[in-house]
C-alpha cells in the first residue's frame, strides 16, 4: 500500500505489519472491531444491506466450535457465514463449509433465537424481515485472513465453479502509519473479471425464493419517521414494490448515471442504494442531500440514508417522483 503525498508529488510505502506482531487478537480485537463497526465494514465485505445476527454462534448442538460471525441479508433472505483467521489456517475452508451445511437446515425460529440483543438492541425489524420471507437455503461463505495456502483458494474456486457454493475470499493486510494501524481488505475470490458469473450463479437459487403475504399496510406502522406515509404513497404510485423485503427494487434505472436506484424502507430511515459509480457521485450526493450525509461505498456502488424531512424533499426532486 502506498501513501500519496500530493504536495511533494511523491509515493511512499506504508510499513506492513502483522496481527501477531501488533498483538492484535483474532477474536477479542479484530472480530470485536468488525462487530462494533458493522455498518461501516459490511459494504467492504460485499454485504451492504446485511444485518449482523451475532458472533460465536453454535451451528449445531453436536459441535463445540462456533461461527465467528453470522449475517442475514434481506435482499435475498440468505445467511452468510464469516470466518476470520489471524495468519493463515488450512482448516478455515473446512470449518466454513461445515458450518454452512449445518445452518442451511435452520428454520426461522432457530435463526431468530440466535439474534444477539447486545448487537441488535432493536431487533424487531430484523425479525420481521426474517418472518416475512422464506429462508434461502444457499448459504454464502466469506473468508477473511491475512494469507492463504494455495490449496485453500483452489478448493474454494473449485467448489464454487462445480457446485455453486457462493464463496468470497478476502486478504486482510495491516499497515502502520504514525501511531495508527490501517487495514486493507482485498478480494481474492472471485476474481473481479468473474464477479458477474458468481452473481448469475447466486440468482438461480434466489429466483426460487418466495415471499410471504406481507402488505405495506402491515409495514407502515413500524416505520418511525414522519415522512414514511408520504414516501410510501409516492413509491406505490409507480410500482408495488416488495413489502416483505421493505423495498422498491430498481425504482429508477439509468438515472443520474446509475444503473439502478433502489429505495429501502428501514425502521428509522430510508436507505437508498445505487448501482454504478459515476464520476463525482459522493460529492454530488452531499451537495443535494447535505454535507452531513454519510455516503457508504460498496463494491457495486453507493448508499446513503434519508433521515430528515428536508432530505426526503430533496429525494422526491432527485428521483423525479410523481406528486
Amino acid at each position: 500500500m502506498l501513501r500519496f503525498d500530493i504536495s511533494k508529488k511523491e509515493l511512499t510505502s506504508l510499513e506492513q505489519c502483522a496481527m501477531k506482531g501488533e498483538n492484535i487478537l483474532e477474536r477479542y480485537d479484530f472480530q470485536a472491531a468488525i462487530v462494533k463497526s458493522w455498518e461501516r465494514v459490511k459494504p467492504f465485505l460485499g454485504l451492504p444491506t446485511a444485518f449482523l445476527i451475532g458472533q460465536e454462534i453454535t451451528p449445531h448442538n453436536s459441535v463445540g466450535d462456533a461461527i465467528d460471525l453470522l449475517a442475514f441479508d434481506p435482499e435475498d433472505s440468505s445467511l452468510t457465514v464469516i470466518e476470520l483467521k489471524r495468519g493463515k489456517h488450512k482448516l478455515q475452508l473446512l470449518q466454513a463449509v461445515s458450518y454452512a451445511s449445518m445452518i442451511a437446515t435452520w428454520g426461522k425460529d432457530e435463526l431468530i433465537g440466535s439474534i444477539q440483543r447486545d448487537i441488535n438492541p432493536e431487533p424487531e425489524e430484523l425479525i420481521d424481515l426474517i418472518n416475512g420471507n422464506e429462508l434461502n437455503k444457499d448459504v454464502k461463505i466469506i473468508l477473511v485472513a491475512e494469507s492463504y495456502d494455495p490449496e485453500v483458494i483452489l478448493a474454494a474456486d473449485w467448489l464454487s465453479g462445480h457446485y455453486g457454493v457462493l464463496f468470497t475470499v478476502f486478504s486482510a493486510s495491516f499497515h502502520k502509519y504514525g501511531g495508527e494501524v490501517i487495514v486493507n481488505l482485498e478480494q481474492r475470490l472471485p476474481l473481479k473479471e468473474l464477479q458477474d458469473l458468481y452473481e448469475v450463479r447466486g440468482s438461480r437459487s434466489h429466483s426460487r425464493i418466495t415471499s410471504s403475504d406481507v402488505t405495506w399496510e402491515e409495514v407502515l406502522p413500524k416505520l418511525k419517521y414522519p415522512f414514511a406515509t408520504r414516501a410510501l404513497e409516492l413509491c406505490r404510485k409507480e410500482k408495488e414494490g416488495e413489502p416483505s423485503r421493505r423495498r422498491f427494487g430498481s425504482f429508477r434505472k439509468g438515472m443520474h448515471g446509475y444503473d439502478w436506484i433502489t429505495v429501502n424502507f428501514r425502521e428509522k430511515y430510508l436507505n437508498i442504494y445505487m448501482g454504478g459509480k459515476p464520476e463525482g457521485a459522493e460529492t454530488e450526493i452531499k451537495r443535494i442531500f447535505g454535507d452531513l450525509t454519510e455516503v457508504s461505498t460498496w463494491e457495486g456502488g453507493y448508499s446513503f440514508k434519508v433521515t430528515s424531512q428536508e432530505q426526503f424533499q430533496a429525494l422526491v426532486k432527485w428521483l423525479e417522483m410523481k406528486e
